[in-house]
C-alpha cells in the first residue's frame, strides 16, 4: 500500500504541524490523575509508573480486558467468596433452627450456628486459605471517626422508626422473636446478649466478609453486590422490613466501607433491633 491508499487521520493545530488524531473509543484513552470516587475514599494517585520520556509518543496501556472491553477484576479469590457465600447462607437456612434443645433455648442454638457459618468459617477461609488479615476485612477499630458519626445519625433515624413500625400489627405479632420476654421481661437481658453476638456474625459475614473481600478489586460495587443478600434473607420477615433492608443494606454498606470496619453496621443493626424488642414488650398493643 502506498502512500496515497493511507487514509489521512493527522489534523492540522494552525501552525503547519501535524497532530494525531484522538482515539475512536474511551477506553483507548490514557488515564491520569486521581480515580473518580464518588464516595469519598482518598484518591489513588497513578504515580508508581516510571516517567514517561517527554519524545516519547507511547501511552500507558489500558489494564487487561476481555472481548468485550470489560477490565478483568474478578479473580479465583473473589469467586470462592461468592460461592462460600452462598452455602453458608443454604446451611444457616435448612439447618439452623435447632429443634432439638428445649424451646426456651432453641433460638440460642440458632444463634450458636449463625455464629459458627457467618463468623467462623469465613474467619478460617481468610486466615488459613487466603492467607490474609482479618483486619483487612473490617474485623478492627477501622475509622471510628468516620463511622462514629453515621452511627448518631441512624440511631437518630432508626429507633423512632422502630418505635413507629412496633404499633403495626406485623412487626407487634412477630417481635420479639424470642417470645418468652413478653411474659418474664428479665429474659430481655440473655436476649439482648445472643442478639449481640448474633448480629456481629451478621455483620461480619455481610459488611466484611462479602463487602471488603469483593472491594479489594471490585471496588464500592461491592456494596450493592453484597445488598442483595442482605436483604433476600429478610424474606421470612414482615414485608416492609424487607423492603426497608434493601435501603439499610447500601447505608450500613457505605458506612463499613468508608469507615474500614464492620463495627459500626454492627452497633446499628443490634441497637436498632434491641429496641424494637423494647418497644414491643414495653408499649404493647391494647
Amino acid at each position: 500500500m502506498n502512500d496515497r491508499d493511507t487514509p489521512d487521520t493527522s489534523t492540522e493545530d494552525g501552525t503547519g504541524h501535524a497532530e494525531a488524531a484522538s482515539p475512536a473509543l474511551l477506553h483507548d484513552l490514557p488515564f491520569e490523575g486521581p480515580r473518580w470516587d464518588p464516595l469519598g475514599q482518598e484518591a489513588e494517585e497513578v504515580a508508581d509508573a516510571p516517567p514517561a520520556d517527554e519524545e516519547s509518543d507511547a501511552l500507558s496501556l489500558p489494564p487487561p480486558a476481555d472481548d468485550y472491553g470489560w477490565p478483568l477484576r474478578f479473580g479465583r479469590q473473589e469467586a470462592t467468596i461468592l460461592l462460600v457465600a452462598a452455602l453458608l447462607l443454604a446451611l444457616v437456612h435448612y439447618h439452623g433452627a435447632q429443634m432439638w434443645l428445649e424451646p426456651r433455648k432453641q433460638l440460642f442454638g440458632w444463634f450458636a450456628v449463625n455464629v459458627l457459618l457467618l463468623l467462623g468459617v469465613p474467619a478460617l477461609l481468610i486466615h488459613f486459605v487466603f492467607r490474609q488479615r482479618l483486619s483487612d476485612y473490617g474485623f478492627c477499630i477501622g475509622r471510628a471517626d468516620i463511622w462514629g458519626k453515621y452511627l448518631l445519625v441512624f440511631l437518630v433515624v432508626f429507633i423512632p422508626i422502630s418505635a413507629i413500625t412496633s404499633r403495626l400489627p406485623q412487626f407487634n405479632g412477630y417481635y420479639p422473636r424470642y417470645f418468652y420476654m413478653r411474659a418474664d421481661h428479665w429474659l430481655l437481658i440473655p436476649s439482648m446478649l445472643g442478639w449481640a453476638a448474633y448480629f456481629f456474625a451478621w455483620e461480619f459475614f455481610h459488611r466484611g466478609f462479602l463487602l471488603m473481600g469483593l472491594g479489594r478489586r471490585l471496588g464500592p460495587i461491592a456494596i450493592f453486590i453484597q445488598t442483595v443478600p442482605f436483604a433476600m434473607t429478610h424474606f421470612p420477615k414482615p414485608e416492609l422490613e424487607t423492603y426497608a433492608a434493601i435501603t439499610a443494606g447500601v447505608a450500613l454498606g457505605l458506612m463499613a466501607w468508608r469507615g474500614k470496619s464492620f463495627l459500626g453496621p454492627w452497633l446499628v443493626h443490634w441497637i436498632a433491633a434491641t429496641s424494637m424488642d423494647v418497644f414491643v414488650v414495653f408499649w404493647p398493643l391494647r
